[in-house]
């Protein structure tokens, strides 16, 4: 294919002049490391846990920050990074992905284009008290947000920070997602966005991307907070909800530190540093397909210029590609209709087994009660104060199995029971008030760090 044609339709595709960072290729795993000083030195670091891909990338741009006579290159940026991960015992490569081509030899690397406003959204998870849990999410998200303050002069006024602690809003499936298209409505021509990921990710069997179904390719995911119960971000969602509206002229810069994260943009172009200190590039029609029939399911219609690539989408899928117009949006739109009605029966029966009074004044009768996994509301705030039942180690059955009793749960949001809307102030706290919410504690729960029988 002519370089400027797949440039064409990659601009057509996504407006918007996306980087992304990820910690690892998308059948690779990435990880956290016990001391970021061993990696980097990073000042003032959050704690000593971190992700190993982060806080070497931190290490590097602090370096250059300090260093002026260096013109750092996005090449640079990513042979030090290989190396720095390599020489630390990690066989993880970073890659970077864009919507643009870059020559990344002479290309300086910044995480800003412009002269508009600058805003963040960063994402930690370390899921304390579930299977897999992690360690060093939080510091890579606070170690971030230090970095993009004091370095790039973000405003702290314009960093969304999502956390599963005591003192932020949780890192839910739709706090996450909407926070994203907040980030993409409030911004336009000239900003710059900045998205940083630190969590688990996934690969599921593609749902509705018959596309990646018949070439035996994977969805690439990220883990939300409350992942057993609403279930995993795709990167159909990330596509649809974030990379595709964003505003022609931005600069969004992202790091998704991450297992399996290579590829979770679907961005057109690929880097990927090489053991001899070269460059390995990328710009493959079968990812430029994949892309258009992401834009396809998210009910778009190709535009002049795409009969090659509508023709090849024909061959793999099968049919007509307009027939699958929009249905990425209904899948998606299904996964949440069902995520209401368990949070609505959830509360029903807690209801039922408590004799909850009208008013919910009997909500921590139970002695029983434990604090545990926040369930999101349906407009993403975080927390109002409600029960639920807790999901059990081994599933998404809401019970706990080893008891014939269901394990209560303390919990956060839930914005509709019976048809009335419920706000903060209904349950006695303020909306982000996190006072009352402590860690779940489970009495058997022997699960490594690094258990990538269930997580990546």
């Amino acid at each position: 294919m002519h370089s400027m044609k797949f440039d064409h339709q990659a601009h057509e595709l996504i407006p918007a002049e996306f980087r992304m960072i990820s910690g690892c290729h998308s059948e690779e795993t990435s990880a956290d490391v016990s001391n970021v000083n061993s990696v980097s030195q990073l000042p003032n670091p959050a704690g000593r846990a971190g992700g190993a891909c982060t806080s070497a990338l931190l290490d590097i741009l602090y370096g250059n920050s300090q260093d002026h006579r260096q013109k750092l290159t996005f090449q640079n940026v990513l042979l030090q990074l290989r190396d720095n991960l390599e020489s630390n015992g990690f066989e993880q490569v970073p890659q970077l992905t864009s919507s643009r081509p870059l020559e990344v030899e002479n290309t300086p690397f910044h995480l800003v284009g412009g002269n508009g406003a600058r805003r963040a959204l960063l994402v930690g998870i370390n899921y304390r008290g579930q299977n897999g849990e992690l360690s060093g999410c939080h510091n890579d998200v606070f170690n971030m947000k230090t970095y993009l303050m004091n370095v790039h002069g973000f405003p702290e006024s314009d960093i969304t920070v999502l956390v599963d602690d005591t003192s932020h809003a949780y890192p839910t499936k739709r706090k996450i997602i909407a926070s994203l298209e907040s980030l993409v409505s409030r911004s336009v021509s000239g900003d710059s966005a900045y998205f940083h990921y630190s969590g688990h990710g996934g690969l599921l069997d593609p749902k509705s991307n018959f596309f990646k179904l018949n070439n035996s390719e994977h969805d690439e995911t990220i883990y939300p907070l409350d992942h057993q119960r609403a279930g995993q971000i795709r990167d159909f969602s990330l596509f649809n909800r974030f990379v595709r509206p964003m505003a022609a002229g931005v600069t969004a810069t992202c790091v998704i530190d991450c297992c399996h994260s290579g590829s979770v943009l679907d961005l057109p172009y690929s880097f990927r540093p090489t053991p001899g200190g070269m460059i390995e590039r990328s710009q493959n029609f079968n990812t430029l397909s994949n892309l258009a029939f992401l834009y396809i399911l998210a009910g778009g219609v190709l535009p002049t210029g795409f009969g090659d690539v509508s023709d090849h989408l024909g061959s793999v899928i099968g049919g007509n590609v307009d027939d699958y117009r929009g249905t990425g949006v209904e899948s998606e739109m299904q996964e949440y209709l069902e995520d209401d009605d368990q949070q609505i029966s959830e509360f029903n029966d807690y209801a039922q087994e408590s004799d909850m009074s009208d008013n919910g004044s009997d909500m921590n009768r139970d002695p029983n009660v434990v604090i545990g996994v926040p369930v999101e509301g349906e407009d993403g705030s975080c927390p109002i104060v409600v029960n639920g039942l807790l999901v059990g180690e081994t599933g998404n059955d809401f019970v706990d199995n080893n008891s014939d009793e269901p394990l209560l749960v303390h919990g956060i949001p839930m914005e509709q029971q019976e048809g009335q809307d419920l706000d903060a102030e209904d349950f006695g706290v303020s909306e982000y008030d996190n006072t009352d919410y402590e860690e779940p504690q489970f009495e058997d729960n022997n699960v490594n760090e690094y258990d990538n029988d269930y997580f990546g």
